[in-house]
């Protein structure tokens, strides 16, 4: 709610100091570059093991992120655009929590390894003022489509595969893809009256959710899979500049 309450002040205060000096109009294109920023706003499911053991009281945690963002906006309409965003990798630490021991305790958070994610996202933007100013608040509804790559598992995760749950092989961990709504707020601001140059800053909303799966061999020469499905949906925080073309 906080960084909602921030992002609405953002448009708001915007849109009331808006003036009429340059132009954003059908046609035009807008790129920019930044920083971002990935808080995720984190929540998994019970890890179970093959579908059958459900360990309670265990859950997933997804560290933030950051990473170099890439976006634009293409004008189709006054005041509406087709807007992209797109990144480098964002890398995320894994944490678990609630796992069991030999003894019957339960382990706190501990390390479980780590992921890489793109997560591009395509949305329809609204530019609410005149076409001619300055400062050019937006907002945006879309399609978030986020793909996973070098899941690694921590070494921590691996001796305790092996220590009680009998692996024999080095675990491998596997997130899959995920299809989700996007929401976006942001804002760009000419550097002049006579400038294509701009400020941005900007706010996401990401809806990804996923299945984590982790596979190992056991000593008794079972294949064991431990699965939950993980809620990941971050806010992205992002500044930078940007061209209007």
């Amino acid at each position: 709610m906080k960084s909602l309450s921030l992002a609405t002040a953002l448009l708001v205060a915007s849109l009331g100091t808006s003036q009429c000096l340059a132009d954003y109009e059908q046609g035009d294109v807008v790129v920019r570059i930044g920083w971002g920023h990935v808080d995720p706003d984190d929540d998994s499911d019970l890890l179970h093991i093959d579908n059958t053991l459900y360990l309670d009281d265990t859950r997933v945690y997804v560290d933030d992120g950051d990473s170099a963002t890439f976006t634009a906006s293409w004008l189709f309409a006054d005041h509406f655009a087709l807007g992209l965003l797109a990144a480098l990798p964002f890398e995320h630490d894994l944490a678990v929590a609630g796992l069991p021991t030999l003894d019957g305790d339960l382990l706190g958070k501990v390390d479980l390894g780590s992921i890489e994610h793109l997560p591009p996202t395509l949305t329809v933007q609204w530019f609410p003022v005149c076409k001619e100013s300055w400062v050019q608040p937006y907002v945006g509804f879309g399609v978030n489509f986020t793909t996973f790559m070098d899941e690694d598992i921590s070494n921590v995760a691996q001796d305790y595969f092996e220590d009680v749950l009998n692996a024999s092989s080095n675990a491998s961990l596997k997130l899959d893809d995920s299809w989700g709504l996007a929401g976006e707020l942001g804002v760009d601001i000419m550097f002049g009256r006579d400038s294509n140059w701009l400020f941005n800053a900007a706010v996401w909303y990401l809806d990804i959710d996923t299945e984590a799966k982790i596979d190992f061999r056991t000593t008794q020469g079972y294949n064991t899979r431990i699965t939950t499905d993980v809620d990941i949906d971050p806010w992205v925080y992002s500044i930078g500049i940007g061209y209007a073309f």
